[in-house]
């Protein structure tokens, strides 16, 4: 009967720890057969690129640079000189938000419509309006709300500065330390608000489709929410497995030697 109480036990333990491994299937990225061969990568990993345009409440860092710097400071924002533009808070202070109608507004030229344009073509509307008043000038322009937010299943949920123009889902994700065990890659959320409407596009990382998605590269303001997996809720991978079978089979084994003594 002991024998068989011992088998019984391993059974059920070695179901349990199988169980509670990530198959290898839900563990690899971008899994299918959209390239066949080296020749076809090429021409068909080119997933769809938009520029970013500028919308209300968008923070916007901008420069005027000239050799002389007195006739171009008075069109700067003097706050903007000394601030570090990579530094959330401050950078808040220097730049100029959009206001609901579309515009900024400019010191000395006043209204400036800048919604639904590209950071270049802001760039240009500011050149032409500067040209006006300093020779020889340069305009930078900056997106300072340019962040994404990463949470769920990651290692290191948070927000995040983008430093790049553009970023895929996957290279957000390495940013967060990579998913976690209990991930479910299959359903990774991306909330993104479209105007007033606010997007939730459930998105599969496990398939390679997703290189062709107009979703694989993110904006600015997008939130990206790693669903966990229903193992999750039992937290398998928290138990000392090791010791606790070695407790338990101890304990068999002491048990089976005093019945055969006794």
């Amino acid at each position: 009967m002991l024998d068989s109480l011992q088998k019984a036990f391993w059974f059920i333990a070695f179901t349990v720890i199988i169980s509670s491994c990530v198959p290898l299937k839900k563990s690899i990225y971008l899994q299918g057969e959209i390239a066949q061969d080296l020749e076809e990568v090429e021409l068909q990993y080119h997933p769809e690129k938009t520029s970013y345009l500028v919308k209300p409440n968008d923070n916007l860092y901008i420069q005027i640079n000239s050799l002389d710097e007195r006739t171009s400071s008075f069109l700067n924002n003097e706050r903007g000189a000394t601030t570090r533009i990579d530094n959330p808070m401050a950078a808040s202070l220097v730049g100029y938000r959009v206001e609901q109608d579309g515009s900024i507004h400019f010191p000395f030229v006043g209204k400036v419509q800048v919604a639904n344009l590209t950071l270049d073509q802001v760039r240009d509307k500011i050149q032409e309006v500067v040209s006006k008043y300093i020779d020889e000038s340069s305009v930078t322009v900056k997106l300072l709300n340019d962040n994404i937010t990463i949470l769920g299943e990651v290692r290191a949920p948070g927000r995040y500065l983008l430093y790049d123009e553009e970023i895929n889902i996957l290279e957000a994700l390495s940013l967060a330390g990579d998913v976690t065990d209990f991930a479910n890659k299959k359903k990774v959320q991306l909330m993104r608000m479209d105007g007033n409407v606010q997007q939730v596009i459930v998105i599969n990382t496990l398939d390679d489709q997703l290189l062709l998605s107009p979703y694989y590269n993110l904006k600015p303001g997008d939130v990206l929410y790693v669903q966990p997996r229903r193992l999750k809720s039992v937290q398998l991978s928290a138990i000392p497995w090791q010791l606790t079978l070695t407790l338990i089979n101890t304990t068999l084994l002491l048990y089976t030697f005093y019945n055969t003594q006794f």
